[in-house]
C-alpha cells in the first residue's frame, strides 16, 4: 500500500514538476507514517480479535461448569434430604412409640451413620484467577466469579468440616460396643461382663441420639447452603449469557 502511494505521489510530483528534496523527503516520511499506523491497527485488530475469542471459550467453559455445578448440588441435597426423610421416620416413632431400651438402640442403629464430603470438579473459575485472564471480563462478572468462588469454598469448608466430625464421633461411639459387637460377644458372656459391654447400651443409645440430632441440624445447614449456590449460579449464568449476546 505504502509502494501505490509512493508511485502516486511521485506521478503528482513530476506532472507539477514540484520534485524538489525537500517535499520528496516530506512525502516518504509521511507515507512511512501512514503505513507504521495501518500496520498497528491491523495488529490492534489481531490482538482484539484473539482476546474475544479468549473469551468466548471462557464464557463457554465457565456455563458447563456452573450448570455441572447446579446439578452436583442438586444431588447431594437429594443425599442430604433422603437421610432427613429416615431421620424424621425415627423420630416419630420415637415419640408415638412406647419403647424399651433395646428397641431404640435398634432402630437409632438403621439410621445412616458418617457424612458426605463435597467435592466440586469444575475448575475454570480458579484457572482464571490463577493465570490472571480473569481481567479479560467486565468487572460485574469479575466480582461475580470471584464472589461465587467465596461461597462455594465456605459451603466446601463448613460442610466437610462436619463430615470430618461426625467420623470422629462415631468412633467415639464405637468404642462403646456396636450392635455387631455385642453379637460377636454373645457366646462370651465372662468377657463381655468383664468389658461392661451390656453397660454401655444406655451411653451408646445417648450419644447416637446427639450425633442423630447434630448431624440433622448441620445437613440443614448444608442443604440451605446449597440452595444460595444455585441461586448464585443462575445469576451468574444470566449475566455471561446476556455477555454472549451482545
Amino acid at each position: 500500500m505504502i509502494s501505490l502511494f509512493r508511485k502516486i505521489r511521485q506521478k503528482l510530483l513530476k506532472q507539477n514538476k514540484m520534485g524538489s528534496d525537500l517535499k520528496y523527503a516530506i512525502g516518504e516520511i509521511f507515507l512511512v507514517v501512514i503505513g507504521i499506523l495501518i500496520a498497528l491497527q491491523i495488529n490492534n485488530w489481531n490482538e482484539n480479535r484473539k482476546t474475544e475469542t479468549k473469551r468466548q471459550i471462557y464464557y463457554r467453559q465457565l456455563l458447563v461448569d456452573l450448570k455441572n455445578d447446579q446439578d452436583y448440588c442438586k444431588n447431594r441435597i437429594s443425599d442430604f434430604e433422603a437421610f432427613l426423610k429416615k431421620y424424621a421416620d425415627y423420630e416419630k416413632e420415637f415419640q408415638e412409640g412406647a419403647l424399651n431400651l433395646e428397641k431404640s438402640l435398634e432402630n437409632i442403629s438403621e439410621l445412616q451413620i458418617g457424612g458426605i464430603n463435597l467435592f466440586f470438579k469444575t475448575n475454570t473459575i480458579k484457572t482464571l484467577i490463577s493465570t490472571g485472564d480473569i481481567s479479560l471480563f467486565p468487572q460485574n462478572i469479575n466480582n461475580g466469579l470471584t464472589t461465587y468462588l467465596d461461597v462455594q469454598n465456605e459451603l466446601i469448608s463448613g460442610n466437610n468440616t462436619n463430615a470430618t466430625t461426625m467420623v470422629d464421633m462415631i468412633g467415639q461411639i464405637t468404642m462403646l460396643g456396636t450392635p455387631f459387637l455385642r453379637k460377636r460377644f454373645d457366646s462370651q458372656a465372662e468377657l463381655s461382663k468383664e468389658l461392661n459391654i451390656q453397660d454401655n447400651i444406655p451411653k451408646i443409645f445417648l450419644q447416637l441420639e446427639a450425633y442423630h440430632s447434630w448431624k440433622a441440624n448441620t445437613i440443614k445447614t448444608s442443604i440451605k447452603n446449597l440452595n444460595d449456590l444455585i441461586i448464585n449460579a443462575d445469576s451468574t449464568i444470566t449475566i455471561i449469557n446476556n455477555e454472549l449476546k451482545k
